[in-house]
């Protein structure tokens, strides 16, 4: 992106010094230090800190006055950072100098590496991660509204005729695709299923229809048996 940190401290502040704003040393060692000490260590710091607060449960009421007032001071110092770096952001885009508090604070300002360079971007990357966020988007609000029973029931008589099928087939168990070793038919469409996959499926739904006919299961009854 033909940017690099440039260290103001050291930078020449006005004059005929300063052409193209190019000029000026980059950051030194210790200000990179604190630079990914600050960016990496405090927001893994803050995020441990919060995890474990709201885990040990700080700010409840049944806790002891000390927790209730790390609590308090973990929530005020969190406000305070939060309207600092509003704070910060209306500087930045006024003077447009420092983004982050870190670099406010460090005086490291980005600043371009070279005053002449070609930007040759493709937008291919980018065309198809949007096209893939926004459907993506249509899938997750049209999914939930989706019952699949009723896509069945739509897609059965485009199916092939039941009488095309396997007899394997209709001696397997729709859901688990196998040999039942409980065999337990559905009533009254009398399918073969395994038990506890047709008992698990009417214990989580009440109105579960056969998989293999889209007819509503109104009880189970082990095969063979009157």
């Amino acid at each position: 992106m033909n940017l690099r940190y440039r260290d103001e401290r050291a930078a020449p502040i006005a004059g005929k010094e300063v052409r193209t704003g190019l000029e000026g040393p980059g950051l030194s060692v210790s200000q990179k230090i604190l630079y990914c000490i600050s960016t990496v260590g405090g927001q893994y710091l803050l995020s441990r800190l919060q995890s474990f607060s709201a885990f040990r449960r700080w700010g409840d009421s049944e806790q002891r006055p000390l927790a209730r007032r790390a609590w308090g001071l973990v929530q005020h110092a969190e406000g305070l950072y939060r309207a600092v770096s509003f704070f910060n952001l209306l500087l930045f885009l006024y003077g447009g100098r420092y983004k982050t508090i870190v670099e406010r604070i460090l005086k490291a300002r980005l600043v371009y590496g070279s005053p002449n360079m070609n930007r040759a971007v493709s937008f291919e990357y980018m065309n198809r991660q949007l096209v893939w966020n926004e459907f993506s988007e249509m899938l997750l609000l049209l999914l939930p509204l989706l019952n699949s029973s009723s896509v069945k029931k739509f897609l059965l008589p485009f199916s092939k005729d039941k009488s095309a099928s396997s007899s394997g087939d209709e001696a397997n168990c729709p859901i688990c695709i196998s040999s039942p070793s409980i065999p337990f038919v559905a009533l009254p469409c009398q399918h073969r299923y395994c038990y506890y996959c047709i008992r698990t499926r009417c214990a989580v739904t009440s109105s579960y229809r056969c998989a293999r006919c889209n007819e509503a299961v109104v009880a189970i009854q082990r095969q063979g048996s009157s």
